[in-house]
């Protein structure tokens, strides 16, 4: 599933290609409307979209999605003539509805001249297009088409493009403010902010007089006679004293705004260039100031002392894909549900009791939308009351409260965080007073008590009715080096599930928090539907009470990781069981902690003991000092002293598979297998090298065998040399990759733990593994890292079901299919001098159609061997459903299974247990 960032990127390769466009209608509609649904990363056809459809007695829609969607196109040249063309549009919509099928009218009507386009909702809205903009615009209007992509629209006028230009600048002054030493680092974030406040509250109205834009330009023309560190410093302190009553000059007007904000005014001198700067930064339209975007940017800003500006924020259209679900929908139902006035304000009163809790709360951007939300619901629930009232003959209630902006509650680690979550808070209270009415006065501010700097892991959570955000993602391999070894105990006692990815235990304690019946909408890394991670976060959660009503599997989110997220909404012991489940924006059956509908669930799926010590990680020889260059390992192999050969040996690690033209080792190692150091002795000069290189590191190593045994790898890895001792060659596929590609390893080669090691020499062993057989079953097994497969020897080797009994005649016709196969790759890769991952990326664009039947080949060789027919060789789904079935049946005792039963004679080596090499 795209997200918002992905979205938009592809808007602006669309726009690039179709700006120009002066074409007729006809020519290109559909290929223009085609495209434009791929941005939104569907296909036109499978959602039911309909070019040139007849459902309306007026004419042909040039496109209809039943009950969301009727697009009408019109050539460039109409762009300036589209209200002539409205009639027509709406008609078409006013004729589509069909009560005879059950067919209602689409909700949305588009009308678009290619260069320009208009969104109608006639339902709702009859008389004027709900927005009009022209296509350079799209990018930044992307959330109003949101309907091409299954979700629902979002309608707004802020602007991106001039929120994003105001934080940079705003950032450039804090940096330089920095830089120079204005001022401690913590004074000058805290002017930061204030002044950020300012602007705002001055384009508002809140501050008369604007007293800082005032100030500003008398520094910009006397700053080297008056200091802005008496000026601004006196109108801070001034707006943070309740009993100033003496204010004048450009301070007259101006009222208390309230100590969270001002209590420790910040004292920083500018330069004349500085105050300018600023000045021009005050002429932004801060009313137009998106806070979910600014306060994303200034936090990255502010806490981060970015050397380069530019940072990455979290699209709104993403933060709805947690908010609507666990705060709007459950809401919305319960208003549309409302059927007198008593009821209504009954209801208004519980809602304006909800609170929300974010426990990773970062700049607030979750709780501001959560809070925009709750202001239209509250909205939309006096409207309710009052069309009731009327329709009743009832007076209309007066005196109807208001959603308090204290109810939102907030955690963060970080004091700059929690500091621009309140300051989003406050804009957003502001701007929904303008949009949805009356609430608490502007002024003072709401005092947000209830945005802490805590750790949100060590402390007790608030009360609370939801809660929703973004934990922090962090690997459990880097969780360390960031916490350190105490915290990492702490977590483990705690939690009681070992080291995790750091968004896990928010998972634990979220569903641990919530009563009967109350929600929960968090984004976590995709592996909480992985492997180990899932049974510590997902399973716990659907096995404590939890029931997942709305997720979305994966998609990228925003950070120059590109980490793949899964959004996983559920409510804890629900008193009736949900009826709804949306996944992946389509209704299911269910939602397991997979994130898989439960007839796609793979469950538990049972490790088969004939498949043990066939698969294996490589080696991991903890210290960079092992590791030589090929002139260091060529030196030692001309030694005449010793046989340097059985310690020097190719390193292959995953790149080398996937991108060196032959898939041999770039790198050398030294590697004394399970030698004791005085049989390394044996090997002086290569001794010494790790004497000198790694010895010194490892002396500090708190694992006690990698201390003292300080020349060997970090662990002997007896179980992998055992089983490749006596091969004459095994197979070695990228641990990591968008495709598990393998090769074949001479035995003097040593495997990093970046590959994993299959100890088969044989092309049937070889043509199984590279099917699309083993493929299907690996990434329905397997974890993954960003959208690129982590193949896991727990979870997808060792319950992969090889196909058995195999007939000679069948064997034969895959021995000679993976010959065939490698061989040609080899071939092609020597020709063009290129490695397997861009060979494969051609052959995905139709190129080497050879090669690309010989795959299908051997696809169907494989098939054979299970018995099925060879039309789903290439139907992952079937697949992946077909090995699971025969994997239970294995697992259950139904069917012999014995695969390798010393196959060639080649299983003898492991079978004695031949010393290490």
């Amino acid at each position: 599933m795209r997200s918002g960032e992905q979205i938009r990127a592809a808007l602006i390769k669309f726009v690039g290609r179709w700006q120009t466009y002066a074409g007729t209608e006809r020519s290109e509609a559909q290929t223009f409307l085609n495209e434009l649904f791929e941005c939104y990363g569907r296909n036109r056809k499978d959602v039911g979209a309909v070019l040139e459809d007849a459902h309306s007695s007026t004419g042909i829609m040039d496109l209809h999605l039943p009950g969301l969607l009727i697009v009408e196109m019109k050539a460039p040249k109409e762009t300036t003539r589209l209200d002539q063309h409205r009639k027509q549009a709406l008609a078409y919509w006013h004729n589509s509805a069909d009560v005879s099928v059950g067919r209602p009218a689409p909700q949305f009507v588009v009308l678009c001249s290619f260069h320009r386009f208009e969104i109608w909702e006639p339902g709702q809205y009859p008389n004027a297009p709900l927005m009009a903009f022209d296509l350079v615009e799209l990018p930044d209007r992307y959330e109003s088409l949101m309907v091409l992509a299954g979700d629902e629209p979002l309608f707004h006028h802020s602007n991106r493009e001039l929120t994003k230009a105001a934080a940079v600048s705003v950032a450039k002054v804090y940096q330089d403010l920095l830089s120079r030493e204005a001022a401690p680092p913590e004074s000058i974030q805290r002017f930061i902010l204030q002044m950020v406040w300012l602007f705002f509250a001055e384009d508002y109205g809140m501050v008369e007089g604007r007293p800082t834009e005032q100030t500003l330009e008398f520094l910009t023309k006397f700053g080297d006679t008056w200091s802005s560190y008496l000026m601004l410093g006196g109108l801070f302190t001034s707006l943070n004293d309740p009993n100033d009553h003496g204010r004048q000059g450009i301070l007259k007007g101006t009222q208390y705004v309230n100590g969270d904000l001002f209590n420790q005014p910040a004292l920083v001198h500018l330069t004349k260039d500085e105050a300018a700067e600023l000045l021009r930064i005050a002429e932004y339209n801060w009313k137009q100031v998106d806070p979910t975007i600014f306060g994303s940017l200034i936090e990255g800003f502010l806490s981060n002392d970015r050397g380069v500006l530019g940072a990455h924020y979290t699209h709104e259209i993403d933060i709805l894909k947690i908010v609507r679900p666990t705060i709007v929908k459950p809401w919305r139902a319960r208003i549309d549900a409302v059927t007198t006035p008593n009821e209504g304000v009954a209801l208004l009163d519980e809602l304006c009791r909800f609170r929300v809790l974010d426990p990773a709360c970062g700049c607030g951007n979750f709780l501001y939308v959560a809070y925009r939300e709750l202001r239209h619901l509250e909205h939309a629930l006096k409207v309710r009351i009052t069309e009731l009232a009327k329709s009743s003959g009832l007076p209309t209630p007066t005196g109807l409260p208001y959603f308090p902006l204290a109810n939102m509650q907030g955690i963060d680690v970080v004091p700059m965080a929690t500091a621009v979550a309140r300051v989003t808070l406050w804009m957003g209270h502001r701007q929904m007073i303008e949009k949805y009415g009356a609430a608490e006065p502007p002024l003072p501010l709401v005092s947000l008590g209830s945005i802490r700097t805590q750790d949100a892991l060590r402390v007790a959570w608030p009360e609370t009715d939801c809660i929703v955000g973004n934990p922090p993602f962090l690997g459990s391999q880097f969780m360390r080096e960031a916490h350190g070894d105490d915290y990492l105990k702490w977590l483990s006692r705690t939690f009681g599930v070992g080291v995790k990815d750091f968004c896990v235990y928010w998972f634990r304690r979220a569903n641990q928090h919530l009563k009967p019946g109350q929600r929960a909408g968090l984004v976590g890394t995709n592996s909480i539907s992985q492997n180990r991670a899932r049974s510590a976060s997902l399973e716990y959660v659907t096995t404590n009470g939890g029931v997942i009503t709305d997720a979305v599997s994966s998609q990228t989110w925003p950070g120059e990781a590109k980490v793949h997220v899964s959004l996983v909404n559920w409510v804890r012991s629900p008193s009736k069981p949900p009826t709804e489940f949306i996944l992946d924006n389509e209704p299911v059956s269910g939602i397991t902690a997979e994130l898989r509908p439960p007839e796609s669930s793979t469950g538990d799926v049972p490790k088969l003991p004939a498949n043990n010590g066939r698969c294996f990680q490589g080696m991991t020889p903890v210290g960079d000092g092992f590791i030589l260059t090929t002139a260091e390992a060529e030196d030692l192999l001309a030694l005449k002293d010793a046989a340097y050969r059985d310690v020097v040996r190719p390193y292959l690690i995953g790149e080398d598979i996937a991108d060196e033209v032959s898939q041999r080792p770039r790198r050398w190692v030294i590697d004394f297998g399970g030698r004791p150091l005085e049989q390394a002795m044996k090997y002086p000069a290569a001794l010494k090298i790790v004497r000198e290189r790694v010895k010194p590191v490892r002396a500090s190593n708190r694992d006690k065998f990698r201390r003292e045994n300080w020349w060997m790898f970090g662990r002997p890895y007896t179980a992998l040399r055992r089983a490749v001792t006596g091969l004459p060659r095994y197979i070695a596929a990228g641990r990591v990759g968008k495709r598990l590609l393998l090769t074949w390893c001479e035995p003097w080669t040593c495997p990093s733990d970046l590959v994993y090691v299959f100890a088969f020499d044989d092309d049937y062993s070889m043509g199984i593994l590279s099917s699309s057989i083993h493929n299907a079953w690996a990434w329905s097994q397997s974890s993954t890292m960003k959208a690129d497969l982590r193949y896991t020897p727990t979870s997808a080797f060792l319950p992969f079901p090889w196909p058995y009994p195999v007939g000679d005649e069948q064997r034969e016709r895959v021995v000679e299919a993976s010959r065939r196969t490698i061989a040609r790759r080899q071939e092609i890769c020597a020709e063009q001098q290129f490695g397997l991952t861009k060979l494969y990326n051609l052959v995905d664009e139709g190129a080497y159609a050879d090669l690309r039947k010989l795959h299908r080949e051997l696809d169907e060789a494989v098939t054979a061997c299970y018995g099925w027919p060879k039309a789903i060789a290439q139907d992952k789904d079937e697949i992946a459903q077909r090995l699971l079935v025969l994997n239970a049946e294995i697992a259950a005792g139904q069917r012999p299974y014995d695969p390798f039963a010393a196959r060639d004679g080649k299983a003898v080596a492991q079978q004695l247990g031949l010393p290490m090499t």
